[in-house]
């Protein structure tokens, strides 16, 4: 068996300021920050907007993809990044939410895919 990729399911609760969660238009500057911060290849996007507010989106990267999903009523982002390789940068990623979202609690599982 060998490595074929490392997943990392993150929630994200109590997210003091929820109107972060609201629109894409704050969503999409997260989304390109984390892209752009841990070279993410994008090649394409899908974002959409429920009404009256709250956002899913997801980033196809040529690694794999970057997901999430906002609760705005229960203050709360579920993220999903999937890369077909080691992703070497899980503490950097969770630092860096850590500062999106001060006071939020962050807890996340990282899954090393195997594949024979």
């Amino acid at each position: 068996m060998h490595l074929s990729g490392t997943h990392i399911i993150i929630d994200i609760t109590k997210i003091a300021n929820n109107e972060i969660l609201k629109y894409k238009s704050t969503i999409i500057p997260l989304l390109d920050e984390i892209s752009q911060r841990f070279q993410l290849n994008v090649v394409e996007k899908a974002i959409y907007q429920f009404q009256p507010y709250g956002v899913t989106g997801v980033y196809i990267l040529s690694e794999s993809h970057l997901s999430v999903h906002t609760f705005v009523d229960e203050k709360k982002l579920a993220m999903d990044l999937y890369t077909c390789s080691k992703f070497t940068k899980v503490n950097e990623l969770i630092e860096y939410l850590k500062e999106c979202f001060i006071g939020s609690k962050i807890e996340y599982k990282v899954i090393d895919r195997l594949h024979t």
